[in-house]
């Protein structure tokens, strides 16, 4: 009884197995399926982009569509068995409505697109060079730095809509800190165009897609700036120079290790007469190059006109020297003006007694004579000018 139970189970099961079959085989019933997100090919690019113009933007990019068909044929659909077009040919700039094409497998039957007509705006064709922007991505230890040492390209072509190409400030590169070694060693990687604030225009072609980039680890320190400076006040101006006590260097290890302080060439600002900032460049070791934070190291020279003062004087004022007591020394009524020129915080604090006009009456004999007068300050000036440059002397023997 128990085995005729067992035999009526299997026998159902198989009876079940071949009906199910033959539904599927013989019968095949219909059935439907959505297909998602359909890409749409543009057509006929290159024969737009003859005529100066390309493809700016599309209202769509891709498309669902409802089929229908066998359920054996539904089932092995996929997406890539569809194709979604919309023609360029023949467009002119600005925007334009086109309808879609869509092909199918002959065993299937389009019941509905998603989208039917596309919206598309054409533009100008642009080109333009770019510069490459290489970015390390990752943090480093704080006594290291990477060292790009080489690129295979410095600049790409992009090709595109000119609208898009116009926002492109440059074409970055990107290299992971962690891919690079304290070996100098090759990483490719792909460019991408970005705009000012670093984000990505997309629908730009480049003349090419990546980018060899040589790159090193290197250590880093810390060192003192010694800066020559000549020439502060020379042509009647002041300047004072204002240069970094610092700067960060880097190099392999063993290369910088004894290194405490880095000499630039001197820096000759005669020839400035206004306010500005300039380059300075360093003198820098083989195999030592300045870290990212120096890798432009400026002087700031403010430039003033020199201060100027006029102290009135009189014979009274004149100091003889190299007198004979045999004689008596007798110098004429003479006025005149000693003019100095300095630095302001030595001129606004320069007074008369601060200058010493002299007549030199040694070796003279009785008589009138005319003796020069000699100018000196007791402080540091530019220039001191006097304003008469001799003086008569009566002398007389005693």
């Amino acid at each position: 009884m128990l085995r005729n139970k067992k035999f009526n189970i299997v026998l159902a099961l198989l009876i079940a197995i071949a009906l199910w079959a033959y539904v599927l085989g013989d019968v095949n019933p219909e059935s439907s399926k959505t297909m998602r997100n359909v890409p749409i090919t543009f057509i006929n690019q290159a024969a737009l982009e003859e005529t100066g113009l390309t493809l700016l933007s599309s209202t769509e990019v891709s498309v669902n569509i409802s089929i229908s068909g066998q359920r054996t044929a539904i089932t092995k659909t996929e997406n890539d068995d569809f194709t979604v077009t919309a023609d360029l040919e023949g467009l002119n700039k600005g925007q334009h409505t086109i309808r879609l094409s869509v092909s199918a497998p002959d065993d299937i039957k389009i019941t509905h697109m998603s989208v039917e007509k596309i919206t598309v705006e054409i533009d100008d064709l642009a080109v333009a060079e770019k510069n490459i922007e290489v970015v390390i991505n990752g943090q480093t230890e704080e006594d290291k730095e990477p060292d790009i040492t080489e690129t295979s390209l410095d600049t790409v072509k992009i090709t595109g809509a000119k609208t898009l190409v116009d926002k492109v400030d440059k074409v970055k590169a990107t290299i992971e800190v962690g891919d690079i070694g304290e070996e100098a060693s090759a990483i490719e990687t792909e460019l991408m165009p970005v705009d000012e604030n670093g984000t990505q225009i997309s629908g730009i072609r480049l003349d090419h897609s990546k980018v060899l980039i040589t790159a090193v680890m290197l250590s880093k320190k810390t060192v003192e700036l010694e800066v020559p400076v000549k020439g502060e006040n020379e042509g009647g101006v002041e300047r004072s120079v204002s240069v970094p006590e610092k700067v960060v260097i880097k190099g392999k290890k063993d290369v910088i290790t004894d290194i405490d302080k880095i000499t630039c060439n001197t820096l000759d600002v005669s020839d400035i007469y206004e306010s500005v900032t300039i380059d300075i460049e360093p003198i820098l070791p083989e195999g030592v190059k300045l870290g990212d934070d120096s890798s432009k190291i400026s002087a700031e020279i403010s430039v003033k006109a020199m201060s100027e003062k006029t102290f009135n004087m009189s014979q009274d004022n004149i100091i003889l020297t190299g007198e004979n007591d045999s004689f008596e020394y007798i110098i004429d009524e003479v006025n005149f003006t000693v003019d100095v020129t300095g630095k302001e915080d030595i001129i606004s604090n320069m007074s008369e007694e601060d200058i010493e006009v002299s007549a030199d009456v040694s070796g003279l004999t009785a008589g009138v004579h005319s003796v020069d007068l000699t100018v000196k300050c007791s402080k540091e000036t530019y220039s001191t000018e006097i304003s008469v440059e001799k003086v008569r002397i009566n002398i007389e023997q005693k």
